[in-house]
């Protein structure tokens, strides 16, 4: 994962430095980057949730992991730059300076994207826990009544 993060970086770095450094190229080359990153990390999820599935707990649902993806791709880091940050760009703003600045926006959002996705993931979690507790419970209070129906038949058959 950290091998596939670093060659987009690279990436990044050698297509902007090489080509024009208009705003708008390296606004699609950071997105891209912002997706690769995405990719990796979700299929760094379903690597480790196919790996220790038998440890670690039930098959990840397919409408669970879409919606995961979902959650994470949702919105572009450098759409909510600028929303927070509208167009105050320095004019001297070197080609490093500015990458490195949006990189660590870019890491920043990431980290807080990923971050709400797996509070999210976990409340779905236990969610899905209580219901199978509940239907557990709901099971056994089932079981307890028919086992004291039962007490009661072989009583009455006793005692009669």
């Amino acid at each position: 994962m950290r091998h596939q993060m670093h060659q987009l970086v690279d990436i990044f770095c050698d297509r902007t430095q090489h080509q024009s450094q208009g705003a708008p190229q390296q606004r699609l080359r950071l997105e891209e980057v912002e997706d690769g990153f995405n990719e990796i990390m979700l299929e760094a999820v379903d690597l480790h949730h196919h790996q220790n599935n038998d440890e670690e707990c039930s098959p990840l649902l397919p409408e669970v992991r879409q919606e995961l993806r979902s959650r994470v791709l949702r919105s572009s880091v450098l759409d909510l730059e600028e929303k927070e940050h509208p167009v105050v760009r320095k004019t001297e703003e070197s080609f490093c300076d500015r990458a490195l600045r949006l990189f660590r926006r870019l890491l920043y959002q990431l980290q807080l994207e990923w971050q709400a996705a797996l509070a999210w993931l976990r409340e779905k979690v236990a969610a899905g826990f209580q219901a199978f507790c509940n239907a557990v419970e709901a099971i056994c209070s089932a079981f307890n009544s028919f086992c004291t129906s039962v007490a009661q038949v072989f009583r009455s058959a006793v005692q009669a």
